[in-house]
């Protein structure tokens, strides 16, 4: 029975490895995507876009944070 939940607790670092990994490439491709914004001079479907953006910003931040935080 302890092997099996050995198993079980290398199986859940290595997902949570590859949720952090995704997290941090999403992270970095949104931060790329919002440096093509401009709300300065943007109609205000450009501006929804960018706050919605900066909004996932901020949520794929705390997710990575929740992972780095988490005592394995």
């Amino acid at each position: 029975m302890e092997e099996g939940a050995g198993m079980q607790e290398h199986y859940r670092r290595r997902s949570m490895d590859q949720a952090r990994q995704h997290l941090a490439r999403a992270e970095s491709e949104v931060e790329a995507a919002q440096r093509f914004l401009a709300p300065m001079s943007a109609p205000d479907e450009e501006k929804a876009l960018e706050r919605a953006v900066a909004n996932a910003r901020t949520c794929l931040g705390d997710a990575l944070e929740t992972l780095r935080a988490r005592t394995w």
